[in-house]
């Protein structure tokens, strides 16, 4: 830790806080680490917390360390999640020990300046705004979930959740939203808020070399297993589209559930899944697609969120696929996506044939896309942004 605090890097520090992934995590992580970024080019310094590990050993991840220029550690002192119950438990208390460790050491050496908060979970919260508030420094939670949205959560988990909508801004300093339906539900309340759409690291994308990995031409769909409905939407769309021998391919987990759905397509020779695909191979894929696909339902919970792939797949410069949904309609329209009125499967089939037979209207959409995408979803245009918010009284 002491090379951390070396000379040139003794500046006011901001940590961060609540996820237990870093750095190989996805969405969220990916947003915490690109959060972090920004608030570096604003002249702070950043040091993202881990309680404790859950990586594996192959994973790599050292239990402190420095990945993109921000420095993290693993409060637990180790990133790997023990296969004994006993050990995984006791870590768990070391980690909480070691939170509170780093709080009070940045604090005595008069360098916090702030804390932000990303967590699913809301007695997290409650934990964080109390250490907030023994060591006098803001607390300002991100959101990026309405979750009580999501019906997958029952028992106790099911009351985190309920607690989480309903109070967490009330333990905080200021709070970061990732939407407008989710400022809507801070509004009442007194706090200074921001909004942060989903961001990403455009020169990622501009630098890399787009080694093409798939021979053929192909439309590509990036999504959680969780959401098997969209997948198996997706698929119907696509069988629905006949076009010829153009491939999809799936980024996903590559489950029984999925592996089922695949099989009983009519095209399934033309499907492939992709599981566990490294970030620059993934950053490939996107740039060597038809089209990038992103079904958005009308449903409470696509309405309260901003999938952190939008801002990757303007970054890669190809058509997107969407639908008019929460905040697609508030950044995107026809000069810039393809936009579907209806979750509909029909009509999404007509877009994948639409972008097939006019590659020149669909080049112009990738353009301004892309164009939309620097100056509203690269992490670098909320730099200063970021470091007033954190600091301002």
């Amino acid at each position: 830790m002491d090379s951390v605090l070396s000379k040139d890097i003794e500046k006011r520090r901001i940590l961060s806080v609540g996820h237990m992934q870093f750095p190989l995590g996805f969405a969220q992580v990916q947003r915490q680490l690109l959060i972090a970024k920004a608030i570096e080019l604003g002249g702070l310094k950043v040091t993202v917390l881990c309680r404790y590990g859950i990586h594996n050993k192959s994973d790599g991840i050292e239990s402190e360390g420095i990945f993109e220029g921000v420095h993290y550690v693993y409060c637990s002192g180790t990133s790997v999640r023990p296969d004994n119950f006993f050990k995984r438990n006791l870590l768990k208390f070391r980690g909480l020990y070691y939170e509170f460790f780093y709080y009070r050491k940045f604090s005595k050496a008069r360098q916090l300046a702030g804390i932000i908060v990303s967590t699913n979970s809301f007695h997290n919260i409650l934990f964080y705004y109390l250490l907030g508030k023994i060591f006098k420094v803001i607390t300002v939670v991100d959101n990026v979930e309405y979750w009580t949205s999501n019906k997958k959560f029952k028992g106790f988990e099911r009351i985190d959740k309920l607690l989480y909508d309903r109070y967490y801004y009330h333990f905080s300093d200021k709070v970061i939203c990732i939407s407008d339906f989710l400022i809507s539900k801070v509004r009442k309340s007194s706090r200074k808020i921001l909004k942060l759409p989903a961001v990403t690291d455009f020169d990622r994308f501009d630098n890399n070399k787009d080694i093409r990995r798939i021979n053929g031409k192909y439309f590509l769909y990036c999504g959680s297993d969780a959401y098997h409905e969209v997948l198996d939407f997706v698929v119907s769309s696509f069988e629905k589209s006949l076009l010829g021998d153009i491939m999809l391919i799936l980024v996903t987990k590559d489950t029984e559930e999925i592996k089922l759905r695949i099989d009983s397509s009519s095209r399934k020779r033309l499907i492939r899944i992709l599981t566990n695909v490294p970030y620059d191979e993934l950053i490939d894929l996107y740039l060597n697609s038809e089209a990038l696909i992103i079904p958005m339902r009308n449903t409470m919970q696509d309405i309260a969120r901003f999938p952190h792939k939008i801002s990757e797949y303007c970054a890669s410069r190809r058509p997107i696929i969407t639908n008019k949904v929460g905040e697609i309609s508030n950044f995107f329209n026809e000069t810039n996506a393809y936009l579907c009125s209806d979750y509909n499967e029909q009509e999404y089939a007509g877009k994948l044939a639409e972008v097939i037979s006019d590659p020149e209207k669909a080049q112009q959409k990738s353009k301004d896309s892309y164009e939309l995408g620097l100056r509203m979803f690269n992490y670098k245009a909320y730099s200063k942004i970021l470091t007033n918010f954190l600091t301002e009284k």
